[in-house]
């Protein structure tokens, strides 16, 4: 983990430091939990997840077990999040 010292951000590798299940709530919060899985991933298309997502636990194991099942970068402050390499959406929240 790293801290970007003019922003405040703190950057995680987490294909290198797996998110733990806490984590992985903390991030998708009560927001909805498509968004944030990438869609291009193998899992993604076999599991047929644009259909119907597992259960949100097995989901997060499939995720710890798997972390490329999450877009990048996630960038959260306070309730905004935003999901994706957005240059502008994360300016905005910054």
């Amino acid at each position: 983990m790293g801290a970007g010292a003019a922003t405040g951000l703190v950057e995680r590798d987490y294909a290198r430091q797996p998110l733990t299940s806490a984590e992985i709530e903390t991030i998708f919060g009560e927001d909805e939990v498509l968004p944030f899985l990438n869609s291009r991933h193998a899992t993604f298309k076999e599991q047929g997840f644009a259909d119907q997502l597992p259960p949100r636990d097995k989901l997060i194991s499939m995720i710890i077990a798997e972390p490329n099942l999450l877009r990048r970068p996630i960038v959260r402050k306070g309730r905004q999040s935003v999901i994706g390499f957005d240059r502008e959406a994360i300016r905005s929240i910054l």
